[in-house]
């Protein structure tokens, strides 16, 4: 699938505001991918089986579950589904707790934002 297919993206944070501006960037540079959001995982996971996203956006602090287990659970029911962890925690003990759960990437919220857009063009490219 190239970057410009059109792909369900599903953006997972439990703060409105962040997951409006990571809407608005992925919109802006991909206008034909679809976009869903949710406020915890618990609705991200039931998203995951109606909606079947191609990639997900998922904060590691959420209320309820956190991002590591939900990112384990969307990987055992849907392997095929991209979960790229975005989080303010920036620590290489969570950068590993990720990719352990089954994280393909990691981006830091804040500054390491401007990364999402090229790491989501690559990780689409990486899916072909």
């Amino acid at each position: 699938m190239s970057p410009d297919s059109a792909l369900t993206v599903l953006v997972v944070d439990d703060h409105a505001r962040v997951r409006q501006m990571v809407m608005t960037l992925v919109s802006a540079e991909f206008p034909h991918w679809r976009l869903l959001e949710a406020g915890c995982a618990e609705d991200a996971l039931t998203l995951c089986g109606t909606e079947q996203p191609d990639l997900i956006v998922l904060d590691i602090k959420l209320p309820g579950m956190d991002g590591f287990e939900a990112t384990r659970r969307i990987k055992a029911s849907w392997p095929r589904t991209v979960v790229v962890m975005h989080s303010s925690s920036d620590m290489p003990c969570y950068r590993d707790a990720s990719t352990a759960a089954g994280a393909a990437a990691f981006v830091g919220k804040g500054r390491d934002s401007r990364n999402l857009i090229p790491l989501l063009a690559s990780l689409v490219a990486w899916r072909d």
